[in-house]
C-alpha cells in the first residue's frame, strides 16, 4: 500500500496522565455528582449517548479508538495506537491495539471496530455524527489494521471516527434492533470499569474496577459512584457537604462560593471550549451591512458582559476569529491581532462615526434614521427562557445599543422555539454559540458558514443561522477538507479568519466555558487549566474516562 499524506504515530502525550505513575496510592470510590433528575438512565446504549438520552456513565465502560481533546487537539490513544492517511487522503488506516479483552473475557479485535462502523451504516439513526454521509465508502479489518476508504477526502472526519465508541461484535451482532436496545444489564465493553448496579428511582449508579483492563496499573481507584440530584442548588450543596467529589454545574460566582471556601482543596475547571456570540440575521437589512455590524460591536462593552454574566471566570481573552485561547498558538493569524483588538474594544463614539459613514444619524428622539429618511425599527434580541447569562448580556447590550440610537426588545423563548426561530431565520439578533466545535477552528467555521448548511429565509437552515456565506470561506473549507498538510490547513484557516475580521458576520461576546467543580480533599489528579489533559464532562463527556484513569487517593 503506497503511503501518501501524513502518518500519525500517537504516544501518550498527556503529562497529567503520568505524573503520579511512580508514587500512587491505590483505592477508594470517587463520588461524581449530577444535577438532573434523570441523570441515571436504564438506557446504556453507547450510540445514543450523543443524543443525551443514554446514561453518561457509558464512557467508563465503552472506549473510543482515541481521545482527541477538543481544547487543543492533543490525542490520547486508547483502542487504537496510530492512524495515517494514505492514497491521496482517500484512506485512513488505523492501527488497533493488541492484547485487549472485552470485560467478558472475549478478545477485542480489529473486526470489532469494523463491525461497529458498519453497524452505523446499517442503522443511520445511530450515526449521530454523520460519518457515513461524509463520503465514507467502506470500513474493513485487515490484519492489525482497520481501513476507512472514502470516495473523496474528508480529513476533519477523523475527529468523529476516532471518538466513536466501539462495541463487541459477538454481542451486538445478535441484537435485533440496535436503535432500541437498552443494553442495561452487564454491558460488555473494554473500558476501565464495570457497571455494577444502578437505580433510576434513587438516581444512583455504581461502577467497579475492571480487573482485566488492558492499561496495566490503571485505574488507580476502586470504583465510581454517580449520585444525581434534583437541581443545581441541591447538587452544589452536596459538594459543600463533601458528599460528592465532582459536579458539572454552573454556579454563581464560583471563585467566592466554591474555590475560596477551601482554596487548598476546592478546584474549578472552566476551560474555554467555544464562544458566545451575538449573531445577526445577515439576510436582512441593515444587518447585511458589515459596517453596521462593526458599529454594533464597538458599542458593546464585552469586558462588562464577562464580568456581569460570568463573574470574570471566563477571562477576557476573546477573538473575533472565534479561535479559543488554547488553539491560538497553532491556528491564529497574528497579523490580524491589531484589527481584532479594535473590534473587541468598547468605543461608542467610534461606533457612531461608522453609522454616520453609511448614512445613519440620530433624530430628535435619539433614534437612528437612515439616508432614506426612515427611522430604524425596534429590533429583537432572542435568548432562551431562563438563561440567566444570556439574559444578563442581552440587557447590557440593549442599553448600549440604545445609547447609539438602536432600540431593542429582549425576547425569551423556550429552547425548542429558540432553535426553530434561528433555523428558519425569524429573528433580528440572537445570543448563541458555535453549533459545532472541535480540535481546531474548522469545525465551528464549517457549521456556521458552509453554504450547504444555510437556507433562504423561512426555510430551515441546518446550522448557518446567520445565512452568511462567502466564496472565500467556502473555498478555504473545501481546501481544509481535502488536505492533510498542516501548513495548507493553517493557511486555509487564516483566509477564513481574515474574512471574519473584515466582514464580522457575528460578534464574539465572551468565552464559553465548561463548568466542572472538583474537590481534592480525598482524590487528586483532576484536569486543570494548567494541565487540561481532558475536558471532563464537557464535550460529550468522553474525557471523563481519562479523568477516572488519572485520579488516585491523596
Amino acid at each position: 500500500m503506497k503511503k501518501v499524506g501524513i502518518s500519525v504515530v500517537v504516544s501518550m502525550l498527556i503529562l497529567g496522565m503520568f505524573i503520579f505513575a511512580n508514587n500512587v496510592k491505590y483505592g477508594g470510590t470517587v463520588n461524581l455528582g449530577g444535577s438532573a433528575p434523570t441523570y441515571m438512565a436504564a438506557n446504556f446504549n453507547p450510540f445514543l449517548m450523543p443524543t443525551g438520552s443514554a446514561d453518561p456513565g457509558i464512557v467508563f465502560v465503552y472506549e473510543p479508538l482515541m481521545y482527541v481533546n477538543p481544547l487543543n487537539g492533543t490525542v490520547t490513544p486508547l483502542l487504537a495506537t496510530a492512524y495515517q492517511w494514505e492514497d491521496s487522503n482517500l484512506k485512513m488506516v488505523v492501527t488497533i491495539r493488541k492484547s485487549v479483552k472485552w470485560n467478558d473475557g472475549v478478545p477485542f479485535t480489529p473486526e470489532d471496530v469494523a463491525f461497529t462502523f458498519n453497524l452505523l451504516k446499517k442503522y443511520p439513526a445511530l450515526d449521530s455524527n454523520g460519518i457515513w454521509s461524509s463520503g465514507l465508502q467502506s470500513v474493513e479489518a485487515s490484519g492489525d489494521y482497520v481501513i476507512f476508504t472514502f470516495s473523496k477526502p474528508d480529513i476533519p472526519m477523523y475527529f468523529y471516527m476516532l471518538r466513536t465508541l466501539i462495541v463487541p461484535a459477538h454481542i451486538w451482532s445478535k441484537v435485533d434492533d440496535p436503535t432500541t436496545f437498552m443494553n442495561a444489564d452487564n454491558p460488555v465493553g473494554t473500558g476501565p470499569f464495570l457497571r455494577t448496579s444502578y437505580s433510576v428511582a434513587n438516581n444512583t449508579e455504581y461502577f467497579s474496577k475492571n480487573p482485566n483492563y488492558w492499561w496495566k496499573g490503571r485505574p488507580y481507584i476502586d470504583g465510581i459512584r454517580m449520585i444525581g440530584s434534583v437541581s443545581n442548588e441541591a447538587a452544589f450543596l452536596q459538594m459543600l457537604k463533601r458528599e460528592t467529589d465532582q459536579n458539572d454545574i454552573a454556579i454563581a460566582d464560583p471563585i467566592h462560593t466554591w474555590v475560596n471556601k477551601d482554596p487548598q482543596n476546592n478546584l474549578m475547571f472552566w476551560p474555554t471550549a467555544n464562544a458566545n456570540m451575538l449573531i445577526f440575521n445577515d439576510a436582512k437589512n441593515p444587518f447585511n451591512n458589515a459596517t453596521f455590524r462593526k458599529a454594533i460591536s464597538l458599542a458593546i462593552n464585552k469586558k462588562l458582559l464577562e464580568d456581569r454574566a460570568y463573574w470574570g471566570t471566563g477571562g477576557y481573552d476573546i477573538s473575533q476569529t472565534q479561535i479559543i485561547p488554547s488553539q491560538r498558538s497553532q491556528w491564529y493569524d497574528t497579523s490580524l491581532a491589531t484589527e481584532d483588538t479594535y473590534l473587541n474594544s468598547y468605543n461608542p463614539t467610534e461606533a457612531q462615526k461608522l453609522l454616520e459613514s453609511i448614512g445613519y444619524t440620530k433624530n430628535s428622539a435619539g433614534v437612528l434614521v437612515g439616508s432614506d429618511g426612515k427611522t430604524l425599527p425596534t429590533f429583537n434580541i432572542l435568548v432562551g427562557t431562563g438563561w440567566t447569562d444570556f439574559i444578563t448580556m442581552a440587557q447590557n447590550i440593549s442599553q448600549e445599543l440604545k445609547a447609539i440610537g438602536i432600540d431593542t426588545n429582549i425576547v425569551q423563548q423556550s429552547y425548542s422555539t429558540y432553535m426553530t426561530l434561528l433555523m428558519t431565520g425569524n429573528f433580528d439578533m440572537a445570543i448563541a454559540w458555535a453549533p459545532t466545535v472541535g480540535p481546531n477552528p474548522f469545525y465551528a467555521y464549517h457549521s456556521e458558514f458552509y453554504p450547504g448548511f444555510s437556507a433562504p429565509l423561512g426555510q430551515s437552515a441546518i446550522s448557518d443561522y446567520t445565512r452568511y456565506t462567502n466564496p472565500t470561506i467556502t473555498k478555504a473549507l473545501e481546501t481544509f477538507t481535502n488536505t492533510s498538510d498542516l501548513s495548507v490547513q493553517k493557511q486555509a484557516m487564516y483566509e477564513i479568519e481574515k474574512v471574519l475580521i473584515d466582514e464580522l458576520p457575528v460578534i464574539v461576546l465572551t468565552n464559553r466555558t465548561g463548568f466542572d467543580l472538583y474537590s481534592q480533599k480525598t482524590f487528586v489528579g483532576w484536569p486543570t487549566i494548567e494541565n487540561p489533559y481532558s475536558m471532563g464532562w464537557n464535550g460529550a463527556g468522553l474525557g471523563m474516562e481519562l479523568v477516572a484513569l488519572n485520579l488516585h487517593l491523596k
